[in-house]
């Protein structure tokens, strides 16, 4: 059975305020006929030997971006002595997926305006522990926690989808499981080439790499090249980096994440948790293996960049899972929080 996600806004599912930097709620919008609603295929749960139904499918699919937009990209950053504040409207300097309704539209949201501001620290420090953009177990409000980062051209990168299991579209469901939360980039979710899709708000935003805007920037494999700003102050640069992290003299290779896909099924039992195989369509079904890459679990590493040439941590995001940082290595600013 396959099924159609659309991202929809549910304000009082996290008992927050509609603002535009609330919202990263993506809930299921089924498209299935009478028909075939029960039609959907079972496998066994090797687990516990009982059947379990399948209802997800993998989705790398993208939309088509031949939409240019009728707004302007309006951004500004400005430092004062401890930050680094971007002002933006939250529009792409670039083509788009048809959005807002109507044949072929991608999600019902339309693109508008922004009035968006974030302030991120100069003097980013390196944490005791990684911060998880996604709370997934604890006693604390689950579910997305922030966006990642703002790239330069004011666009923000919100890899996390509010997908969490059942996918019965009720976030106010106290058996909900966020540790099987769906992986933006392995279903469809709407995404269009630049794999963005739009919130309810009509804020435009990244769940993976941007292609049209790194297009526009001509980049090239033999340099690295600065992208934006993570939530905690520390740059995001795409894929290339010095081979030797201290030594801007060494070659620039492409950088590699140290996450695998899981081997084996699922443990779950379909009913409280997901079975089948591990295929890429929940973002747990991956694993971190350190040193598998060269990065590390914030997809980053300590290095010299051309911006930094004494030093700095760094992310990188990559062609594969998990393409945007799923972790901060630093503090986030709460410019980034959702539900704030």
């Amino acid at each position: 059975m396959k099924r159609i996600f659309f991202k929809i806004l549910i304000c009082t599912a996290f008992f927050i305020s509609c603002e535009s930097n609330d919202s990263n709620n993506d809930i299921t919008v089924e498209k299935n006929t009478p028909e075939n609603i029960n039609n959907t295929p079972e496998t066994l749960n090797t687990e516990n030997n009982t059947p379990c139904t399948l209802d997800q499918e993998l989705d790398s699919s993208r939309g088509n971006c031949n939409i240019k937009l009728d707004i302007s990209n309006t951004v500004s950053t400005l430092k004062n002595s401890n930050n680094r504040v971007i002002t933006a409207n939250n529009i792409p300097n670039h083509n788009v997926g048809l959005f807002g309704g109507g044949q072929g539209s991608l999600n019902p949201n339309a693109i508008s305006a922004q009035n968006s501001t974030y302030s991120i620290t100069l003097a980013p420090l390196i944490a005791n522990t990684f911060t998880p953009l996604l709370q997934s177990t604890g006693t604390s409000r689950l579910g997305p926690q922030y966006s990642f980062g703002v790239l330069l051209n004011g666009i923000e990168l919100d890899p996390v989808a509010a997908e969490p299991f059942p996918h019965n579209r009720d976030l106010m469901d106290p058996n909900l499981n966020w540790e099987w939360n769906l992986e933006a980039l392995g279903v469809n979710l709407g995404l269009d080439c630049n794999n963005a899709h739009v919130q309810p708000s009509g804020k435009y935003h990244y769940h993976g790499i941007p292609n049209l805007y790194i297009d526009n920037l001509n980049t090239s494999s033999n340099t690295m090249t600065l992208i934006g700003y993570a939530a905690d102050g520390f740059p995001i640069y795409l894929k290339y980096a010095y081979e030797i992290a201290t030594d801007n003299t060494s070659n620039i290779i492409e950088m590699t994440s140290s996450y695998r896909l899981k081997s084996g099924n699922r443990p779950g039992d379909g009913i409280t948790a997901p079975c089948d195989a591990y295929d890429g369509v929940y973002s747990n079904d991956y694993e971190f293996i350190s040193n598998l890459g060269t990065l590390d679990q914030a997809n980053g590493r300590t290095g010299v960049t051309p911006e930094f040439p004494n030093g700095t941590y760094y992310y990188i995001i990559t062609n594969a899972f998990p393409s945007i940082p799923r972790f901060f290595r630093g503090t986030p600013s709460n410019s980034f929080k959702i539900g704030r």
